[in-house]
């Protein structure tokens, strides 16, 4: 952990709406610095007991996870970082391949914090990393949960294949209030009138304000995808050798990574199970928190 580190303007709004979305869970903000491989990573930590660690996708940042904050700490640590680009974490954008990038980070940022093992909840992005560390280093994880993962075909969202062009691809991920809202009433989620959600819309577009984020962002897609989608797609062979208890949880309406991506890890990871979340799109902790925290809640707690 590192003394905490000045704010520029942009960064202290982010401080702000994270900090008001947690009040809406009843938490006070708990955050703190870490430095490796030269990043600079903020992370919220919360509770007491064997640590969980949260991995939120490539948006917003660690405060999407303010209802599983709220009940995971009741019992467990609760270790939550803003990834790189995201959040208050430095902007260095990833490098390629993307899924020797994210296990560089998540087990850089585990190794910085002291975390040997540890539980995982992780959405898109974020459990795209999870299973890369769990086929590269399966001892780091005990249970896994994964929400509506990346990487395991090529399906992506047009508007973010076309970042990746030349001169359009900075239209695409420049801050807009509009277009980020957009993408969150059509794509994130089937409610985009949930309780709260004006703070979180606030907050996602807070993160896009912070400097050199549309830079960062941009470099990072074009790591990500190219105009014939996902570049790093795991093989049946990698989703095979997980060995990790894993739970698959998908949105039954997610427009970003179609639900037969959940059902192709579910058929191929050895210890595995899938569960659909009606009345969700692509963000099931935004749309149904409860049934994720049940379901998230009773896994990890089963023997």
């Amino acid at each position: 952990m590192i003394q905490s580190p000045e704010l520029d303007s942009p960064e202290k709004q982010v401080l702000a709406s994270m900090s008001a979305l947690l009040a809406k869970a009843g938490l006070g903000y708990q955050g703190k610095f870490v430095e490796f491989d030269g990043r600079r990573v903020h992370y919220l930590e919360y509770g007491e007991g064997p640590a969980v660690l949260l991995l939120h996708g490539a948006g917003a940042g660690s405060a999407i996870w303010f209802r599983q904050i709220e009940i995971l700490s009741k019992n467990r640590r609760v270790i939550v970082p803003d990834h790189p680009v995201f959040g208050l974490s430095h902007q260095r954008a990833y490098e390629s391949p993307i899924n020797d990038s994210l296990v560089r980070y998540v087990t850089g940022f585990m190794d910085a914090t002291g975390l040997h093992t540890v539980d995982v909840i992780a959405l898109s992005m974020g459990a795209q990393a999870a299973l890369a560390v769990a086929i590269e280093f399966p001892k780091r994880f005990g249970k896994i949960v994964l929400i509506d993962s990346a990487g395991l075909g090529k399906a992506f969202p047009l508007i973010f294949k076309l970042a990746t062009l030349p001169v359009f691809g900075s239209l695409v991920v420049r801050p807009n209030r509009w277009g980020q809202d957009s993408y969150f009433k059509n794509w994130e989620v089937v409610n985009s009138e949930f309780e709260d959600a004006e703070l979180y819309r606030q907050y996602a577009y807070d993160v896009t304000l912070t400097a050199r984020h549309a830079h960062a962002m941009r470099a990072s897609l074009r790591v990500i995808t190219d105009l014939s989608g996902q570049k790093s797609v795991f093989t049946d062979y990698e989703l095979r050798s997980i060995v990790n208890p894993t739970l698959v949880i998908w949105g039954a309406h997610d427009k970003v990574f179609p639900l037969e991506h959940g059902h192709r890890l579910a058929q191929h990871a050895p210890n595995s199970s899938l569960y659909v979340v009606e009345n969700s799109a692509h963000v099931p902790l935004l749309d149904n928190p409860d049934e994720v925290n049940d379901l998230a809640c009773a896994f990890l707690s089963a023997n």
